[in-house]
Protein backbone atom coordinates (compact mmCIF):
# COMPACT_ATOMS: atom_id res chain seq x y z
CA UNK A 1 0.00 0.00 0.00
CA UNK A 2 2.86 2.16 0.82
CA UNK A 3 3.89 2.08 -2.89
CA UNK A 4 0.52 2.47 -4.11
CA UNK A 5 0.01 5.51 -2.10
CA UNK A 6 3.36 6.75 -3.48
CA UNK A 7 2.01 5.57 -7.16
CA UNK A 8 -1.07 7.62 -7.20
CA UNK A 9 0.61 10.71 -5.68
CA UNK A 10 2.44 11.03 -9.04
CA UNK A 11 -0.26 9.68 -11.37
CA UNK A 12 -1.83 12.77 -9.92
CA UNK A 13 1.16 14.75 -10.86
CA UNK A 14 0.24 13.89 -14.70
CA UNK A 15 -3.47 14.88 -13.81
CA UNK A 16 -2.46 18.36 -12.17
CA UNK A 17 -0.06 19.24 -14.70
CA UNK A 18 -2.81 19.69 -17.12
CA UNK A 19 -3.61 22.84 -15.90
CA UNK A 20 -0.18 24.39 -16.68
CA UNK A 21 0.57 23.13 -20.49
CA UNK A 22 -0.54 23.38 -23.71
CA UNK A 23 -3.64 25.78 -24.02
CA UNK A 24 -5.04 25.42 -20.95
CA UNK A 25 -4.02 28.15 -18.01
CA UNK A 26 -1.03 28.55 -17.78
CA UNK A 27 0.37 28.19 -14.36
CA UNK A 28 3.90 29.06 -13.27
CA UNK A 29 5.35 25.71 -13.47
CA UNK A 30 5.05 24.25 -17.06
CA UNK A 31 7.74 21.90 -17.74
CA UNK A 32 7.66 17.94 -17.78
CA UNK A 33 10.98 18.02 -15.06
CA UNK A 34 9.02 20.26 -12.27
CA UNK A 35 5.22 18.48 -12.81
CA UNK A 36 6.55 14.99 -12.77
CA UNK A 37 8.89 15.68 -9.28
CA UNK A 38 5.18 16.98 -7.89
CA UNK A 39 3.53 14.86 -5.43
CA UNK A 40 0.62 14.77 -2.59
CA UNK A 41 0.30 18.58 -2.37
CA UNK A 42 0.01 18.98 -6.42
CA UNK A 43 -0.34 22.23 -7.33
CA UNK A 44 0.46 23.72 -11.05
CA UNK A 45 2.85 26.39 -9.09
CA UNK A 46 6.69 25.13 -9.30
CA UNK A 47 7.06 25.73 -5.59
CA UNK A 48 4.69 22.56 -4.67
CA UNK A 49 6.80 20.79 -6.99
CA UNK A 50 10.26 21.77 -4.55
CA UNK A 51 8.38 21.64 -1.06
CA UNK A 52 7.30 17.85 -2.34
CA UNK A 53 10.72 16.91 -3.58
CA UNK A 54 11.48 14.79 -0.52
CA UNK A 55 8.13 12.62 -0.65
CA UNK A 56 9.13 11.87 -4.46
CA UNK A 57 12.41 10.88 -3.79
CA UNK A 58 11.22 8.47 -0.79
CA UNK A 59 8.77 7.17 -3.46
CA UNK A 60 11.67 6.71 -6.21
CA UNK A 61 11.11 2.93 -6.94
CA UNK A 62 7.23 3.70 -7.56
CA UNK A 63 7.91 6.66 -10.15
CA UNK A 64 8.52 3.96 -13.22
CA UNK A 65 5.55 1.92 -12.43
CA UNK A 66 3.37 1.17 -15.23
CA UNK A 67 0.16 2.63 -13.45
CA UNK A 68 1.45 6.00 -12.90
CA UNK A 69 2.55 6.13 -16.64
CA UNK A 70 -0.83 5.05 -17.83
CA UNK A 71 -2.99 7.37 -15.78
CA UNK A 72 -0.84 10.27 -16.58
CA UNK A 73 -1.11 9.07 -20.13
CA UNK A 74 -4.68 9.17 -20.19
CA UNK A 75 -5.19 12.19 -18.06
CA UNK A 76 -3.15 13.89 -20.87
CA UNK A 77 -5.32 11.98 -23.66
CA UNK A 78 -8.72 13.08 -22.17
CA UNK A 79 -7.00 16.89 -21.86
CA UNK A 80 -6.07 17.11 -25.63
CA UNK A 81 -9.64 15.45 -26.65
CA UNK A 82 -11.36 18.10 -24.49
CA UNK A 83 -9.62 20.74 -26.40
CA UNK A 84 -11.02 19.69 -29.46
CA UNK A 85 -14.58 18.92 -28.27
CA UNK A 86 -17.41 21.37 -28.95
CA UNK A 87 -18.99 23.15 -26.31
CA UNK A 88 -22.42 21.39 -26.77
CA UNK A 89 -20.69 18.20 -25.45
CA UNK A 90 -19.04 19.75 -22.57
CA UNK A 91 -22.09 20.94 -21.27
CA UNK A 92 -23.68 17.80 -20.70
CA UNK A 93 -21.38 16.54 -18.42
CA UNK A 94 -23.29 13.01 -17.77
CA UNK A 95 -22.62 12.19 -21.30
CA UNK A 96 -19.76 9.70 -22.41
CA UNK A 97 -19.31 11.95 -25.43
CA UNK A 98 -17.67 14.72 -22.65
CA UNK A 99 -13.99 14.02 -22.07
CA UNK A 100 -13.70 16.18 -19.28
CA UNK A 101 -16.61 13.71 -17.29
CA UNK A 102 -14.49 10.52 -18.65
CA UNK A 103 -11.38 11.48 -17.23
CA UNK A 104 -13.34 12.96 -13.96
CA UNK A 105 -14.35 9.39 -13.69
CA UNK A 106 -10.76 7.92 -13.96
CA UNK A 107 -9.53 10.02 -11.18
CA UNK A 108 -12.32 9.27 -8.40
CA UNK A 109 -11.85 5.50 -9.33
CA UNK A 110 -8.53 5.46 -8.84
CA UNK A 111 -8.69 7.17 -5.71
CA UNK A 112 -10.92 4.96 -4.60
CA UNK A 113 -8.72 1.58 -5.74
CA UNK A 114 -6.29 3.22 -3.86
CA UNK A 115 -8.77 3.45 -0.16
CA UNK A 116 -9.60 -0.30 -1.00
CA UNK A 117 -5.85 -1.37 -1.49
CA UNK A 118 -5.66 0.33 2.13
CA UNK A 119 -7.96 -1.38 4.04
CA UNK A 120 -6.21 -5.14 3.11
CA UNK A 121 -2.48 -3.40 4.22
CA UNK A 122 -1.65 -4.26 7.67
CA UNK A 123 1.31 -1.77 7.22
CA UNK A 124 -0.72 1.16 6.97
CA UNK A 125 -2.41 3.26 10.24
CA UNK A 126 -5.96 3.61 9.97
CA UNK A 127 -7.35 6.61 11.86
CA UNK A 128 -10.29 9.12 11.75
CA UNK A 129 -10.89 12.52 11.85
CA UNK A 130 -14.00 14.86 11.53
CA UNK A 131 -14.56 13.64 7.28
CA UNK A 132 -14.15 9.92 7.64
CA UNK A 133 -11.43 6.97 7.77
CA UNK A 134 -7.80 8.23 7.40
CA UNK A 135 -4.97 5.80 5.91
CA UNK A 136 -1.82 6.85 6.68
CA UNK A 137 1.56 6.25 5.01
CA UNK A 138 3.81 7.16 7.99
CA UNK A 139 7.15 6.69 5.96
CA UNK A 140 6.15 9.34 2.68
CA UNK A 141 4.03 11.77 5.44
CA UNK A 142 1.05 11.15 3.03
CA UNK A 143 -2.97 10.00 4.06
CA UNK A 144 -5.74 8.99 2.14
CA UNK A 145 -9.15 9.52 3.66
CA UNK A 146 -12.26 8.13 2.76
CA UNK A 147 -15.01 10.93 3.56
CA UNK A 148 -18.48 10.11 4.98
CA UNK A 149 -20.02 12.48 1.72
CA UNK A 150 -18.16 9.95 -1.11
CA UNK A 151 -15.57 12.47 -1.37
CA UNK A 152 -11.43 11.03 -1.13
CA UNK A 153 -8.88 13.10 0.11
CA UNK A 154 -4.86 13.29 -0.04
CA UNK A 155 -3.25 15.03 2.62
CA UNK A 156 0.55 15.76 2.67
CA UNK A 157 2.30 16.54 5.99
CA UNK A 158 3.44 19.83 4.39
CA UNK A 159 -0.34 21.02 4.74
CA UNK A 160 -0.59 20.55 0.76
CA UNK A 161 -3.66 18.74 0.19
CA UNK A 162 -6.09 17.33 -2.79
CA UNK A 163 -9.92 16.25 -2.82
CA UNK A 164 -11.62 14.27 -5.60
CA UNK A 165 -15.55 14.05 -5.61
CA UNK A 166 -17.94 11.74 -6.91
CA UNK A 167 -18.34 13.46 -10.22
CA UNK A 168 -14.73 13.34 -10.50
CA UNK A 169 -14.37 17.22 -10.04
CA UNK A 170 -10.51 18.25 -8.47
CA UNK A 171 -9.76 20.48 -5.94
CA UNK A 172 -5.75 21.19 -4.49
CA UNK A 173 -4.19 23.52 -2.49
CA UNK A 174 -0.13 23.37 -2.24
CA UNK A 175 1.51 23.76 0.52
CA UNK A 176 2.35 27.52 -0.09
CA UNK A 177 -1.50 28.43 -0.69
CA UNK A 178 -1.44 28.53 -4.47
CA UNK A 179 -4.34 26.47 -5.71
CA UNK A 180 -6.31 24.53 -8.92
CA UNK A 181 -9.90 22.95 -9.54
CA UNK A 182 -10.74 21.55 -12.55
CA UNK A 183 -14.09 20.07 -12.95
CA UNK A 184 -15.85 17.61 -14.42
CA UNK A 185 -17.33 20.17 -16.87
CA UNK A 186 -14.00 21.10 -18.10
CA UNK A 187 -13.89 24.78 -16.21
CA UNK A 188 -10.28 25.16 -14.45
CA UNK A 189 -9.07 27.09 -12.19
CA UNK A 190 -5.61 28.15 -11.22
CA UNK A 191 -4.61 30.70 -8.37
CA UNK A 192 -0.87 31.42 -7.60
CA UNK A 193 0.76 32.60 -4.59
CA UNK A 194 0.09 36.35 -5.60
CA UNK A 195 -3.30 36.13 -5.81
CA UNK A 196 -3.44 36.11 -9.89
CA UNK A 197 -6.77 33.93 -11.37
CA UNK A 198 -6.83 31.88 -14.39
CA UNK A 199 -10.30 31.08 -15.39
CA UNK A 200 -10.46 28.77 -18.83
CA UNK A 201 -12.88 26.28 -20.01
CA UNK A 202 -10.79 22.95 -21.50
CA UNK A 203 -13.50 22.68 -23.88
CA UNK A 204 -14.25 25.21 -25.44
CA UNK A 205 -11.04 27.53 -25.15
CA UNK A 206 -12.56 30.02 -23.34
CA UNK A 207 -10.98 32.35 -20.63
CA UNK A 208 -13.14 34.20 -17.98
CA UNK A 209 -11.87 37.53 -16.50
CA UNK A 210 -14.72 36.99 -12.99
CA UNK A 211 -12.23 36.33 -10.64
CA UNK A 212 -14.70 37.83 -7.76
CA UNK A 213 -17.18 35.21 -8.41
CA UNK A 214 -14.41 32.41 -7.09
CA UNK A 215 -14.53 30.21 -4.16
CA UNK A 216 -11.18 29.09 -2.56
CA UNK A 217 -11.48 25.52 -1.41
CA UNK A 218 -12.14 24.43 1.66
CA UNK A 219 -9.19 22.68 3.31
CA UNK A 220 -10.04 18.71 4.85
CA UNK A 221 -10.23 17.97 8.62
CA UNK A 222 -6.57 17.62 9.97
CA UNK A 223 -4.52 14.73 10.37
CA UNK A 224 -3.55 12.95 13.69
CA UNK A 225 0.43 13.08 13.83
CA UNK A 226 0.55 15.99 10.88
CA UNK A 227 3.00 18.61 11.61
CA UNK A 228 1.37 20.75 9.33
CA UNK A 229 -2.62 21.56 9.26
CA UNK A 230 -3.93 21.29 5.62
CA UNK A 231 -3.58 24.78 4.28
CA UNK A 232 -5.46 27.33 3.26
CA UNK A 233 -5.63 28.94 -0.34
CA UNK A 234 -4.98 32.20 -0.86
CA UNK A 235 -7.74 35.13 -2.27
CA UNK A 236 -8.07 35.69 -5.33
CA UNK A 237 -6.71 39.33 -5.86
CA UNK A 238 -6.93 39.54 -10.28
CA UNK A 239 -6.94 38.24 -12.97
CA UNK A 240 -3.54 36.98 -14.84
CA UNK A 241 -2.86 38.05 -18.59
CA UNK A 242 -2.86 35.76 -21.18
Amino acid sequence: MMKSIAVLSLSLAGLLGLAACGSSPKAPSNSPSASSSASASASPSASASASASSATKSSSSASSSASASSASKADSSASASAKSSSASNAADSGSSNNPAAAMGKKRYDTYKESVEQAKKDPSIKKSTNADGTVYIDEKNGVSLVEAKNGDYIMINNDGGWLRVTPDGSVSTVSGSGDWSVIKSSGETIVVEENGEATIMNSATGQYSDDYKSLEVPKPPASVDGFTTAPKEGVKPTSVKTH
